[in-house]
């Protein structure tokens, strides 16, 4: 029996295993594009683009069960992952562990490797589903918030999953995330192209150097003051000055093929920004919720891709203003 029969299989025996077990809850987390440019580590907004959590009761067995579908079905462990790793702080935070069995479904939407906030997803996943079994004991805007910030280590991924939004913040050691909440501006889109390779944080960080100019300093500061203010005054024709970087970008740069001509031709094709999301691979365009124009420069980043033989998916998306999603 191959791989492709043997998962159609299982899915047919957890079908019938949730279906003698009772829905609990259901946890909608968003994926997210951190940076925005010149925001490097400080600013990030949400996507209306979901992962899925839903917590059955498990009359079978006592112990957390995982069912997984959709994005990384074939490369998560059921037994050693993200989402369970972070309940695991929730127990030793609370002191408790659960009486009774869960059976946790996952089904995921955000690409894997791809910028998009699919490790933040999970962090939050799991901080939320153990909060539940274990009776709500943490606040989601306050504990989970600062949890996932201190697990994630990145703030502009896991803060707009929560929060919705457009949010920029700082931590500071010990002490709690500090914030301000853009709601998103007025007939404002978000276009991402997701490349078919993947990019992993930890290479993509890697890759920056220890030190940067003053000057380069200065650049970028100048622009992220920009940056938030002009999101938040709805200027959003300061967004090409506002999103340009020389932190990150540049040195990320060799790790996406053709990035320098994809930026010049999805300006050209009416974006507001163009902008690595998060670490990589996907690009990340803000752009006028115009028909035209999202034609335009949609196809402009799937040719610009196609140009150096890479396949890319494009997804148009809202920027929602409420982030994880209860019912």
């Amino acid at each position: 029996m191959n791989k492709v029969q043997n998962n159609k299989k299982n899915n047919k025996k957890n079908n019938k295993t949730l279906a003698n077990n009772k829905k609990l809850v259901t946890f909608k987390i968003p994926a997210t594009s951190a940076n925005i440019g010149s925001g490097f580590d400080s600013v990030g907004l949400a996507l209306d683009l979901y992962n899925e959590i839903h917590i059955y009761e498990n009359k079978d067995s006592k112990k957390i069960e995982f069912e997984i579908s959709g994005e990384g079905e074939n490369e998560i462990s059921k037994d050693n992952n993200m989402i369970l790793d972070a309940m695991k702080l929730v127990y030793k935070k609370l002191k408790s562990k659960p009486d009774k069995g869960y059976i946790i479904k996952c089904i995921n939407r955000i690409p894997l490797s791809r910028g998009l906030g699919s490790s933040s997803a999970a962090i939050i996943g799991g901080l939320l589903s153990a909060n539940y079994i274990l009776g709500n004991k943490l606040s989601i805007e306050d504990d989970i918030l600062n949890m996932s910030v201190q697990l994630e280590g990145h703030p502009d991924n896991v803060s707009p999953a929560i929060l919705g939004g457009i949010i920029s913040g700082v931590v500071r050691k010990d002490e709690d995330f500090k914030y301000v909440k853009i709601n998103p501006p007025k007939n404002l889109k978000a276009i991402v192209a997701i490349p078919n390779f993947y990019l992993s944080t930890e290479t993509a960080r890697n890759a920056l150097p220890k030190e940067i100019s003053f000057k380069d300093a200065i650049f970028n500061i100048s622009r992220a003051a920009l940056l938030t203010s002009a999101l938040a005054s709805n200027r959003l024709d300061l967004l090409e000055v506002a999103t340009d970087d020389k932190l990150h970008q540049d040195y990320r740069a060799k790790f996406i093929p053709g990035l320098k001509e994809l930026f010049k031709q999805v300006k050209n094709s009416g974006a507001y920004s163009v902008t690595i999301s998060g670490a990589g691979s996907s690009i990340l365009a803000l752009v006028k919720n115009d028909e035209k124009i999202i034609k335009k420069v949609s196809d402009a980043m799937k040719e610009s891709f196609a140009k150096k033989k890479i396949n890319s998916e494009i997804k148009v998306l809202n920027i929602p203003s409420k982030g994880i999603i209860i019912k």
